[in-house]
């Protein structure tokens, strides 16, 4: 125990480091734990156990008790429908919890897509930090840090405890329909920075979860609409797309969610969620991962529409997936459970003396044991294990006293700093304006949020809809635009197509890689983020301070200008 507290003092020292001081023989002593568990496990138990599945409400109703009686899931996936208020967040968490303790199952994973930017689910009671790329382009690894360990933490208290994030796909495609801003950028050195953030949401209590792999960057199919084809070679992968994957890996990293991507270079049959090539021979024996792997929900049309006639469930598993994730409840999951089950009973799991299934039951069990699911009041199975208890109640200690740290020091204050250095110009740097030029400037605004701000500084703005009468009369020196979209952009070509004489200022808050407004007097200033402070910071940044916008970090050529 004396040492257990000198390492707890230790870990408390380390602001930005997670040290991998664990029990002698931890892995080991979850092994054991984990098999004991399995082996008093029925087959239906066990089949369900690798099914995530979706609620209907944002509580406890008689569909999401059905469905823990009747699949038995070893988790649940919540979207922007099911969570509410703080309160209600952490009602529905412990009545899910506690109905699978009712029936005797194991404590379930929770888990969310919270990635920041314009992927938040949860609205209330988490901290709404920029999204990936704006975080990127801090170019800071210890913002990407707290950003993850806040966010973890924050999960957690509601009774989040899986974390679908961060993404480690390199955004090397500018036409990539999907990942674009919610990667944290375009190269080796931003894929530092969510690495970076994975070590910090490793701490904060929620785990997080690496994804898309082997990498969704070079991609220009959304694999929710179809599917993507990469013809890439595995040596041309591990020279870019491979890299962030191999080093999150080595960095301790315990869950990972496989792509809906076919690379035909590497199995010319089936899709990364579905292939034994990618997910055993690649991910697991070469790459030497040994944690958990989820697949993307399983209702993508890339999946869904293309191998319908195949019994995917079983495919994964058998390709070395643990967790089968649904975004659906009722016949999708009973057809997915039934499935798995048919398998069960026909010993299709069995591989050359392994039962792949429970292979998969064991690394999700042991995941669970890990992040202390078993030593809650949610649990129906009581450990017996004294230096496992020490172990969680030690980490779940540290994890409290470093997120009041935070509180201390400001954490909407810190979401400001961030917001504000995400703040990029293209493609030059630019000089925020004086007050002088501002008098000059006509400002015309959509978002909400910079309509409040600009009218808190007692400045008029304008629509889209009235202000061609407006520069008929008006002969200020520029105009000011917020954009979110390639429509916003259409619409201010048009506006601008003879104002070549005014400068035209562009406050863009959506993706960079559209096709912008050309020519001299046209300058872009990017938030990469839609959240309320990164929409502030963005306004203040270009009218309110002293100290030049720095162009961004967009490894592209030929987007906007030729």
């Amino acid at each position: 125990m004396k040492k257990i507290l000198f390492l707890f003092i230790l870990l408390l020292s380390c602001k930005n480091k997670i040290l991998p001081y664990e029990p002698e023989n931890f892995d080991e002593k979850l092994n054991i734990l984990a098999t004991k568990i399995i082996s008093k496990m029925t087959d239906e138990e066990k089949a369900g156990q690798v099914i995530h599945l979706t609620i209907p409400k944002n509580y406890l109703d008689e569909v999401a008790i059905s469905e823990i009686k009747k699949i038995k899931p070893g988790g649940v996936i919540l979207f922007g429908i099911n969570l509410g208020k703080e309160n209600e967040i952490r009602n529905l968490n412990k009545s899910l919890q506690n109905e699978a303790k009712l029936n005797s199952l194991l404590p379930l994973l929770i888990s969310t897509d919270q990635e920041g930017g314009r992927v938040i689910r949860v609205e209330s009671s988490v901290t709404s930090f920029p999204g990936a790329m704006a975080v990127g382009q801090t170019l800071k690894k210890d913002f990407a840090f707290d950003v993850g360990f806040i966010t973890s933490f924050e999960l957690r208290r509601v009774g989040i405890n899986l974390l679908l994030a961060p993404i480690l796909d390199i955004n090397n495609n500018p036409e990539n329909p999907v990942i674009n801003t919610r990667s944290f950028g375009m190269d080796l050195i931003s894929s530092e920075i969510a690495i970076a953030y994975e070590k910090g949401a490793r701490l904060g209590g929620a785990t997080p979860v690496i994804k898309h792999f082997p990498g969704h960057g070079d991609t220009t199919v959304d694999s929710h609409l179809g599917l993507p084809i990469i013809q890439k070679t595995e040596q041309e992968l591990e020279k870019l797309e491979l890299i962030p994957f191999k080093k999150s890996i080595d960095d301790g990293a315990l869950a990972l969610m496989s792509a809906h991507i076919v690379y035909p270079k590497l199995d010319e049959e089936y899709p990364s969620t579905l292939s034994k090539k990618i997910l055993t021979n690649l991910l697991r024996n070469k790459m030497n991962y040994k944690g958990v792997i989820i697949t993307d929900a399983m209702e993508m049309d890339a999946i869904s529409k293309n191998f319908q006639d195949k019994k995917t469930g079983t495919l994964a598993i058998q390709a070395g997936a643990d967790i089968i994730l649904l975004t659906s409840f009722g016949k999708n999951s009973f057809y997915y459970y039934q499935m798995i089950l048919d398998s069960i009973k026909n010993k299709e799991f069995n591989f050359e003396g392994v039962n792949l299934l429970e292979e998969s039951l064991k690394r999700q069990i042991k995941l669970k044991l890990r992040m202390g699911l078993f030593h809650t009041s949610h649990s129906s199975i009581k450990l017996d294990d004294k230096e496992l208890e020490d172990y969680i109640k030690l980490k779940r200690k540290q994890t409290k006293q470093k997120y009041e740290e935070y509180k201390k020091s400001g954490i909407k204050e810190l979401n400001q700093k961030i917001s504000m250095e995400a703040i990029k110009s293209f493609k030059d740097n630019l000089t925020p304006l004086s007050k002088e030029e501002i008098a000059k400037s006509i400002f015309v605004f959509k978002n909400e949020i910079l309509q409040s701000e600009i009218s808190k500084l007692g400045l008029v703005f304008f629509s889209d809809n009235t202000i061609k009468k407006v520069l008929k009369k008006n002969k200020s020196d520029r105009i000011i635009f917020d954009s979110k979209d390639q429509n916003d952009l259409d619409n201010i070509k048009k506006i601008i197509e003879n104002e070549s004489k005014r400068e035209i200022l562009l406050l863009h808050i959506g993706s960079p890689f559209l096709d912008f407004p050309k020519g001299e007097n046209v300058k872009i200033i990017f938030s990469f983020s839609p959240t309320k402070e990164s929409v502030k910071a963005i306004l203040k940044r270009s009218i309110d301070s002293e100290k030049q916008i720095e162009r961004a970090n967009l490894k592209y050529k030929n987007i906007f200008y030729d």
